[in-house]
C-alpha cells in the first residue's frame, strides 16, 4: 500500500519549476522597481545579473551597470559593491582610484562592505594605498563591533575582518 506522502508528493522537477517561476517573477518585479528609480532594486538587480538568478544570464557588464546606477544614487551598499567591481575590473576596466572613492563613500555612509573593503585595503596596502594599521583598525573595528548601519557583508568577510583586527591588536600585520 502506498503511503499518502509518496502518493501525493509533488515531483522534485515540479518544485524546481515552481521555484524558477517564482524567481523569474521576483526578478521582473525588481527590474520594474529598478527601472522606476528604486535604488535598492537597482542594487538587487545587479546582484541578480551577478548570480544569474531568475532566468537572467550571468552578465558582469550588466552587474556593473546596475550597481553603478545604484551607486550614483548614493545607495551605500551599491557604492561598496560598485567600488569592488572597479577595484577588481569586474564588468569593465579596473579603476582603483574611482573604486576607492566609491568604497570610501560607502564606508562613510555606514556600509559594512565599504568599511571592510577600505579597512582591508589599508591592512594589506592594496589598490595604491599604503599599509596603515591605524586606518585599517578604524574601519575594520566598525565592522567587527557592528557599528555599520548597512549590513550586507558575508560571514566569511566578517570573520576576515575579525582576524585582521586581532592581528592589528596583537601588534602583527
Amino acid at each position: 500500500m502506498r503511503s499518502v506522502s509518496r502518493c501525493c508528493a509533488v515531483p522534485s522537477s515540479a518544485k524546481a519549476s515552481a521555484k524558477q517561476r517564482a524567481d523569474e517573477t521576483l526578478v521582473k518585479e525588481i527590474r520594474a522597481k529598478a527601472e522606476g528609480g528604486d535604488v535598492e532594486a537597482m542594487y538587487q538587480l545587479g546582484l541578480c545579473y551577478r548570480s544569474g538568478r531568475g532566468g537572467l544570464a550571468q552578465d558582469a557588464v550588466q552587474t556593473r551597470a546596475w550597481l553603478e546606477r545604484s551607486a550614483a544614487a548614493r545607495n551605500p551598499t551599491g557604492l561598496a559593491t560598485f567600488g569592488f567591481c572597479l577595484l577588481r575590473g569586474i564588468g569593465g576596466p579596473q579603476d582603483s582610484a574611482l573604486g576607492l572613492v566609491n568604497v570610501s563613500q560607502a564606508a562613510a555612509l555606514g556600509s559594512d562592505s565599504g568599511a571592510y573593503l577600505l579597512g582591508s585595503a589599508f591592512f594589506l596596502g592594496k589598490h595604491g594605498l599604503p599599509k596603515d594599521p591605524v586606518r585599517a583598525r578604524y574601519w575594520l573595528k566598525k565592522v567587527v563591533d557592528g557599528e555599520c548601519e548597512f549590513k550586507h557583508l558575508s560571514h566569511d568577510d566578517r570573520l576576515g575582518a575579525e582576524e585582521m583586527v586581532e592581528a592589528l591588536e596583537s601588534g602583527g600585520e
